[in-house]
Order: C-alpha cells, then structure tokens, then sequence
C-alpha cells in the first residue's frame, strides 16, 4: 500500500485584527492589518508608538509575526500564537530584548452596511435629513446620499468592525464637507455618532431600510 501524506493547510488571516498583552508590564494594544500569500503575512500594525511594518508566517494553526517599535529604543517584538479551529483568535507569547509576555488576538468582523438608510441629525441647530444608498466592499464604502432639498451627493467610507465612517459633502451658502463617525448596534440597522463639519460637531442617527 502506498503511504499518502495529508498536507496541513496554514488558516488565512488576512483582514484586520485587534491585539492586547502585556510584557512585564508594559501593555500591548495595537491594529493590525494582514494579508496572506500562502503561508507569509505581511502589513501594518498601528499601537501608541506609532504604526510599524510587519512580516510573519502561517503554519497550520501557528502564526508568527514580527516588527519594531521605536519608544526610548528600537525594540524588536516576535510574536508566536496558537489559532483557535474558527482562524478568528489567536494566543501566545511575545518575546523582545530577552523577556517573554503573552498576548491575544481576535479578528475583526467586517459588517456589511449596504443597503438604502435614513440618516437624521442635528449640527448646530442645521437639521440632517437624507437618504443613502450604499454598498460595502470589504471594509470599503460608496455610494449616494441625497440630502432633503439639497439633492445628491456621492459618498464615500469605510467599515471597521462596528465603526462606520461616511464622508460627503453639501452646498447651502458655500461648500461643506461633512465626516459622519457612528457605531453599528449588534444587529446592524441601526448605527448612531456624531458628525463633523468646518469645526463643529454634531449627531446623528441612521437607519437600514427593511
């Protein structure tokens, strides 16, 4: 009888994952963004000091990646993580200048906000009112916004877990340029936040059509 060998696919990690430790006392808390090319992972993870590039590997269910800090020193940090059977957390160790600490990861979900939404809100006592009709691309938004009596505007974002931004903008006197930062309720209809515009701030409210 000939022997067959299974091979071990390495999981795929790429997307966005949120990580914490801690190293003799020094909290670790940082974004990282992968991709994957087989079993090598690169990308870029953005903590207080700064974001950093990083390159690592995938095995199986083991993950290693590595990159630098600058703080009072450059600190070389390797971190090497067990995957759990779903490829959405990560556990391990984190090894820099001869000292260990231990980590965790979990991986974002990507919400999918496309759909038409009614958004209303308030900036300054200027009432909101407009209608959107979106569609994500991975953490990607496009799409149009038609504003009560000031008509259509396209609209561009993006989606980071729960946290949805919109960008558009609207001519009343002048031009203005409004950023709208919400938050996604755990069904996903509903996201509530504020909005920005020439140095002012105000809130808003949105709502997927049925």
């Amino acid at each position: 009888m000939a022997a067959f060998v299974i091979p071990s696919f390495a999981a795929d990690i790429s997307g966005t994952w949120s990580i914490t430790g801690d190293v003799v006392g020094n909290p670790v808390n940082m974004k990282c963004a992968f991709t994957q090319d087989g079993t090598k992972v690169s990308g870029t993870c953005k903590g207080e000091a700064g974001s950093t590039p990083t390159t690592g590997s995938v095995t199986a269910d083991r993950v290693t990646f590595t990159n630098t800090v600058q703080r009072d020193q450059a600190y070389e940090l390797t971190y090497t993580a067990t995957l759990d059977a779903a490829g959405t957390s990560m556990k391990g160790d984190i090894a820099v200048m001869g000292v260990t600490g231990t980590f965790s990861g979990t991986k974002d979900t990507v919400r999918d906000v496309s759909g038409s939404w009614r958004i209303l809100g308030d900036v300054v006592g200027n009432a909101i009112d407009m209608k959107c009709a979106l569609k994500t691309d991975g953490t990607k938004l496009s799409g149009t916004c038609t504003y009560q009596g000031l008509g259509d505007t396209p609209t561009v974002g993006s989606v980071d877990g729960d946290k949805v931004t919109l960008q558009n903008s609207i001519r009343r006197e002048q031009l203005y340029d409004l950023t709208y930062n919400g938050t996604l309720d755990p069904t996903g209809a509903v996201m509530k936040g504020d909005i920005a515009v020439a140095g002012v701030t105000g809130s808003f409210s949105g709502t997927r059509d049925k």
